[in-house]
């Protein structure tokens, strides 16, 4: 047969098409191999494209970090005067701003801004019920403004004590007049620092006592302001444990979610596969269970004759079944239990069962639920087997009117639709946790206070991707899979499927299926569902609008949000590329939402978001180097997969490692207490015997004997010695290396050709805006890292207008 990714058989002889069937599964194990391949040559060809452009886009754009370093590690009371004279025998210093700790009066600004802001609409209105003469609303307005103002002047008194106590220097950033001074300034303190930057040379450092970091300053349009604060180390650690401790406990949330589901129905009968107790001249010639011999429900018309024999027979032994009994006689999603000696099966004939209202005897094997587990297993096969194209109408018309003839199979139909809305509200549930958890993260990643907009971004990105693949892809796996020896552990690895079976595809890969063909719509439509109610609101309320700031509100453009857009692809990428050995139908259902997300955020993006910062390259750096640990973890399960002893492999010759009953095929049952060879180690199918050779559930190599194995482990070992040896070696010998090298392992910068700073045209000036202008004399992005030259900040910080010359502009915002 085959299942969604894994063709499996009885027999090591079987052929498809001809080809023998081995050489068929060896072959989809190489297509398995290649295509990994071809994904890690992809990821690299990528990496090497990323380097060019950002090379090309250095080149070709002139900005304030190509002159710019950014300083660490100064004192509480460093000054301009004193960074320019300390970096100035470098080379000319164009520019210098310490940077203070005005983070710790920016929640109350940002709350005054507001309240600002909401007093202008306040007062909008006011003056519409003026010119309205509606006087019962402009009294009420009026109160309303009065309250609004005595908020604002109690942020100001909160403010003023706050700036009272002053502002301590935290870091500085210097703009040299050359670009080539930065990048020798930087030169010099990467070879005069040792040992992790904890020891520097003493000419290099700041009052001869203080050691600085120097690092290239990011943009300042990147900056994030409020957080560049001196925060003590373990504070950062707590934000970041806090953080992680929240997301965890949503994420037990989702695993509480998922183990409701999986109790509820754990007292359904386990699936057993139809076909295995049918009679098959090739595949199945002597059924371990045969139902047809034993309860001819379709030759009788079972489920539309209450005078059948065989089912007055079979909903005897169900009345009397245990269901959480029957998974001792199914193994592996087939019948287990011998039960050919009971033939001709007299015990079932209802001659030989209690009469109505007599006690159960426990049918013709008293002492287990054997016969009763094998009852409830025909009857479900039999229910499946009626249902068709032609006749599912009247079923269901029959189902939902209660008619008795046709009853028969209601509780089957019953238990199969609680299955399917359970595993469906699953999914449901899932979606809305991975909509809860990438707002989460977003939030969690601001409540970290990360110095730029584009370190938050990769860390929402980072916090998105975990919280969704785990939610996604582990969740099921860990609630699903049985791990031997953790028995008894709770929750977690104690579910019905110790290894790749037929049980475990129909359950926790369906279930990854069905989310992933939701997130294809849902992901899109998520992101798109912001704009299309603004578009709404505008339509509906737009002729409603009394003022023009009414209007400017109705039309600002929405936040175009990076980072929960590669956390979702980096999540569909990770659990596509993991487990499309066992669910091929992963490719088109990411090809559709990738397709999908493409569209949408492109529209998005050009049409009804604002501009967004110039954002650096680290979210895209973090796709590209986690992308290959997708292909490692996928290579090693699908080792672990294809040397499966059921699916048909060539044997590659173990000598003494293993066991040649370890590397069988046959795996259809389990022994019993019973049975006369269940200490034996051989394959036998005689009555009362059962299967053996069945390896343990950890023996890795009986695994890697098999040459469907061997292929993918081998580009495993490969994978892994080019991720984790080199990385490994450095990080014990990198050090030493540094130390006694005093060079870096990071890029050396380059010096561009660049002009001036002092001449370039920079933004705001006519110069910048003539056409004529050279644009390799033109600054891009904002003039320098001063708050007022930042129109996200400037009006939060009206003391910083001091500098400005336009005294107009100042008194407009006191005004």
């Amino acid at each position: 047969r085959f299942t969604t990714g894994v063709a499996a058989t009885t027999t090591q002889d079987n052929t498809i098409a001809g080809w023998d069937v081995r050489s068929v599964m060896l072959a989809i194990s190489g297509v398995d191999c290649f295509v990994v391949s071809v994904f890690l040559l992809l990821v690299v060809y990528l990496r090497r494209r990323q380097n060019a452009y950002i090379q090309e886009n250095d080149d070709a754009v002139i900005s304030l970090p190509d002159y710019t370093v950014e300083v660490w590690g100064i004192p509480r009371d460093a000054t301009r005067e004193e960074m320019t004279s300390h970096f100035q025998r470098f080379g000319v210093v164009a520019d210098c701003v310490v940077t203070q700790d005005r983070g710790k009066v920016m929640g109350t600004r940002m709350k005054r801004s507001k309240l600002l802001d909401k007093l202008i609409s306040l007062k909008i209105d006011a003056a519409y019920y003026e010119a309205k003469e509606r006087a019962t609303m402009l009294r009420y307005q009026m109160r309303r403004i009065a309250k609004q103002k005595a908020a604002i002047i109690k942020c100001d008194k909160i403010i003023d004590t706050k700036m009272s106590k002053g502002f301590a220097s935290v870091c500085a950033f210097v703009t040299f007049e050359r670009d080539k001074d930065g990048v020798d300034v930087a030169k010099a303190y990467r070879h005069g620092s040792y040992l992790m930057d904890c020891c520097q040379k003493q000419e290099l450092k700041f009052r001869g006592k203080y050691i600085l970091k120097l690092r290239r300053a990011p943009e300042s349009s990147d900056m994030l302001w409020e957080n560049v604060i001196r925060v003590n180390p373990v504070v950062r650690i707590t934000r970041k444990l806090i953080s992680l401790a929240c997301i965890f406990v949503l994420l037990m949330g989702a695993i509480a979610i998922v183990v409701y589901a999986k109790d509820s129905l754990d007292n359904a009968p386990p699936v057993v596969t139809c076909t295995s107790t049918v009679v098959h001249p090739v595949d199945n010639p002597t059924p371990i269970l045969e139902c047809a011999a034993i309860w001819p429900m379709q030759k009788e018309n079972a489920n539309g004759n209450v005078t059948s024999e065989a089912r007055s027979s079979v909903q005897m032994f169900v009345a009397n079944v245990k269901h959480d009994k029957c998974k001792d006689f199914i193994t592996r999603g087939e019948w287990a239990k011998p039960m050919r000696q009971f033939a001709p099966y007299d015990g079932a004939k209802l001659a030989n069962l209690p009469g109505p209202g007599k006690p159960w005897t426990g049918g013709w094997t008293p002492e287990t639920q054997a016969d009763e587990c094998a009852a409830l297993t025909c009857m479900k096969c039999y229910c499946t087997s009626v249902i068709s194209f032609d006749n599912i109408q009247d079923l269901m018309s029959a189902y939902a009117n209660g008619d008795r003839s046709q009853d028969f199979c209601k509780e089957i139909y019953d238990q199969i639709f609680l299955e399917a809305g359970v595993q469906l509200g699953t999914i449901l549930v899932t979606v809305v946790t991975n909509m809860i958890l990438i707002s989460s993260a977003g939030f969690f990643s601001l409540f970290e206070r990360h110095t730029t907009i584009s370190a938050t971004e990769a860390n929402a990105a980072l916090y998105t991707f975990i919280a969704l693949f785990v939610n996604q892809a582990l969740v099921p796996i860990i609630i699903y899979s049985l791990i031997e020896i953790l028995a008894g552990f709770p929750f977690f690895f104690q579910g019905a499927y110790s290894d790749f079976e037929a049980g475990w595809y129909n359950k926790v890969m369906v279930m990854m299926l069905g989310t992933a063909i939701i997130n294809a719509v849902s992901f899109p439509l998520a992101r798109a569902a912001p704009a299309m109610m603004s578009s709404l609101t505008r339509a509906l309320t737009g002729c409603c609008a009394h003022s023009q700031r009414a209007l400017n509100k109705m039309y600002k453009p929405q936040k175009f949000k990076l980072a929960e857009r590669y956390g979702q692809v980096m999540c569909a990428l990770f659990y596509t590329i993991i487990f499309f050995f066992a669910a091929p139908p992963l490719f088109p259902f990411a090809a559709v939402l990738f397709s999908l997300m493409y569209l949408v955020d492109k529209t998005l993006l050009l049409r009804h978001s604002r501009k967004p910062p110039s954002y650096d390259h680290k979210l895209n750096t973090m796709f590209l180097a986690y992308a290959p640990y997708a292909c490692w973890i996928h290579l090693a399960i699908a080792t672990w997969a294809f040397g499966h002893h059921t699916i048909p492999s060539y044997i590659v010759d173990p000598g003494d490692a293993v066991k040649a009953t370890n590397v069988g095929f046959l795996d259809t049952a389990t022994p019993s207490p019973s049975s006369p060879n269940a200490n034996t180690s051989e394959n036998t199918t005689e009555s009362g015997g059962a299967y053996t050779g069945t390896p343990d559930q950890f023996d890795v190599m009986s695994r890697l004997v098999r040459a469907n194995a061997l292929l993918p482990f081998a580009l495993f070992l490969v994978l892994t010695v080019s991720l984790f040896a080199t990385k490994i070696l450095w990080i014990i010998f990198g050090p030493i290396v540094r130390a006694v090298m005093g060079v870096c392992c990071a890029r050396k910068d380059k010096a561009e050709d660049m002009a001036p700073f002092s001449t370039l045209a920079l933004p705001g000036n006519a110069r910048f805006d003539d056409p004529a202008t050279n644009p390799n004399d033109k600054l891009s992005g904002l003039r320098s890292y001063r708050l007022e030259d930042n129109p996200e900040y400037m009006m939060l910080f009206p003391e910083v207008l001091d500098g400005l010359k336009s005294y107009k502009m100042r008194k407009t915002f006191k005004a």
